[in-house]
C-alpha cells in the first residue's frame, strides 16, 4: 500500500530491554532516512522500561502523536521489509495512515523478519468463525 502527503503511525515494540535498546539505536542511526527522518520525539517508553533489567520484557511505542510527517509517497511494504528485518528479535505491531485516512495495520512476531497484514488476519479469522458458526447450526 502506498500512502501520500502526510504519514501518521503508531507502532508498539515489545521485547527484552536490551533488544529494544539495540533497535532504538538503529532507529536513531539514520537507517530509515530513505523513508522519512526519524525523531526521538516519536519514542514513548513504557513505565516499566527505566527500571527493567536487560533481559526483562518491556515495550516502547513509536508514534507521530497526530502530527503528520510530510511525504511524497510512502510504500508500507518496502518500509516494513526493512523495519521488521531490523526488529526481528521484537514483537512488533502497528498501523500507518495518511491524511486521507488510508490505513495499513501490520503485525510481526518475535523471531520473524516478515510481517502480516493485520486486516487480512482479522478477515481470515472472521471467515473461520463464520464458517464454524454455520457448521454448528
Amino acid at each position: 500500500m502506498t500512502l501520500c502527503e502526510e504519514l501518521y503511525f503508531e507502532i508498539t515494540l515489545t521485547g527484552t530491554k536490551s533488544n529494544l535498546k539495540k533497535f532504538i539505536s538503529y532507529l536513531k542511526s539514520g537507517e530509515l532516512d530513505d523513508f522519512f527522518e526519524f525523531s526521538s520525539d516519536y519514542i514513548s517508553y513504557d513505565d516499566s522500561y527505566e527500571g527493567a533489567e536487560g533481559d526483562a520484557e518491556t515495550s516502547v511505542t513509536l508514534s507521530t502523536d497526530d502530527y503528520g510527517i510530510e511525504i511524497d509517497e510512502f510504500d508500507t511494504n518496502e518500509f516494513l521489509d526493512v523495519f521488521c528485518r531490523a526488529g526481528k528479535e521484537l514483537e512488533i505491531s502497528g498501523r500507518f495512515y495518511d491524511i486521507d485516512d488510508e490505513e495499513y495495520s501490520f503485525k510481526s512476531d518475535c523471531g520473524d523478519s516478515y510481517y502480516l497484514n493485520a486486516r487480512r488476519m482479522g478477515m481470515f479469522n472472521e471467515d473461520l468463525e463464520r464458517q464454524s458458526d454455520e457448521d454448528d447450526d
